[in-house]
């Protein structure tokens, strides 16, 4: 599709430019560059004008491996918030559909992967950040397990949950990333793999859907019923806000600076007890004892990156963007969310004709979004997750 929602440079904060030959990479703007101002996507904080005296350990690690950091991305102020928006900043556009929000936090690292001024990304995954976007805009997103990836040097959000991974165009690009980070990282794929599908995670059309993909590459696919997804939402919502309040509570003190957004969620997280998250702990320890018995009887579980279709700026706060990625930030586990192209090919093996995947209008007419699958592994199987993504893109290609 055109790129003409694109012409705003609201996708990044600070561009760096490019130099050498190197890949060149988009970066949160909650991740230190040296020399340059770590904004965490807020007006309050840019004003501060502290640039960063190195590089983030990360950061350090990318340009050893090549890269060129091109820019620092657009986020939600603080990444403490799921739709994109940024009131300081601009809110990047969604390159797929002007009218629905790019998703967020990392807003301006899906988008930015449209300009053609970068060839990678990194975003943070605390609650979905790095996923929802992905589903959002259509892009490859992976949400790396729990302290695989450095964090010295990444304005936190909930420390017991931040995670930083790659987002690409392509399952190769999420490759490239995380060689960027790794130098020695290969995916890998099992070969016909076990998968199991949640009920209930989307709607009916969706699973069915989902089932089908799934039977692109496998001969091995099962639906399984709930685990407890919204017990687990619920859990890591209460934790993640409570751990938000005691990163960020200092800038409260001049509150008529913040989003409004900010200031609710921060009253929402004033107001939890002890007991309230002692309570979330024990939820999330349950879940988890469900899921790992689950993956080891399966190599993924898979379910729709988003429970409810992308909505609209003006519904932007009406539904739980999070609902099926928070639940595995609880666990620590690493995640990717694969878009599938609703092509012809792809729509006679769903066997319809209908485009029931979040979709929207634009001056030439309906443009659907791609079906934002998300897969979840076992700890440190990024590798067979981007293997996974690689086989699903050639199946779904190939038809």
């Amino acid at each position: 599709m055109s790129n003409r929602y694109l012409e705003s440079d609201s996708w990044a904060i600070t561009k760096l430019g490019s130099f050498g030959a190197g890949p060149r990479l988009g970066v949160k703007d909650l991740i230190d560059v040296e020399g340059s101002i770590t904004s965490a996507g807020s007006r309050l904080v840019y004003s501060l004008g502290r640039k960063a005296e190195e590089d983030a350990k990360l950061i350090k690690l990318v340009r050893s491996n090549g890269a060129q950091i091109s820019a620092k991305t657009n986020l939600t102020e603080f990444a403490f918030g799921a739709t994109g928006i940024n009131p300081w900043f601009g809110t990047p556009p969604n390159p797929r559909n002007h009218l629905l929000i790019p998703g967020g936090s990392s807003s301006g690292s899906a988008v930015g992967l449209f300009t053609g001024e970068i060839d990678v990304s990194l975003g943070s995954d605390t609650g979905g950040s790095i996923r929802i976007p992905s589903a959002c805009c259509g892009v490859f997103g992976l949400k790396t397990t729990f302290g695989r990836i450095p964090l010295a040097g990444v304005w936190p959000l909930a420390p017991s949950f931040d995670t930083v991974g790659p987002m690409a165009l392509s399952s190769n690009g999420i490759e490239l990333g995380m060689k960027l980070l790794e130098s020695s990282f290969a995916s890998k794929s099992l070969g016909n793999p076990k998968i199991a599908i949640i009920q209930g995670s989307g709607s009916s059309a969706v699973i069915d859907a989902i089932s089908k993909i799934c039977g692109l590459i496998s001969s091995s696919v099962e639906l399984i019923p709930d685990p407890g997804l919204s017990i687990a939402w619920e859990a890591g919502m209460r934790i993640m806000f409570a751990e938000a309040l005691q990163v960020d509570g200092e800038y409260l003190r001049e509150s008529h600076r913040l989003d409004p957004a900010m200031m609710t969620r921060f009253k929402t997280a004033s107001g939890y007890q002890q007991a309230d998250l002692l309570s979330a702990r024990s939820d999330g320890e349950q879940f988890k004892e469900v899921v790992m018995e689950i993956l080891r009887r399966f190599d993924f579980l898979a379910l729709p990156t988003l429970k409810f279709p992308v909505p609209s700026y003006a519904n932007a706060y009406t539904v739980a963007l999070n609902a099926n990625t928070i639940p595995f930030n609880l666990l620590g586990l690493p995640a990717i969310s694969i878009p599938v192209e609703l092509t012809p090919g792809v729509l006679q093996v769903l066997g319809t004709k209908t485009v029931f995947a979040p979709y929207g209008v634009e001056s030439d007419g309906i443009t659907p979004l791609p079906l934002s699958v998300q897969f979840v592994g076992a700890n440190f199987s990024e590798e067979y997750l981007v293997g996974l993504g690689k086989e699903i893109e050639s199946a779904t290609r190939n038809l």
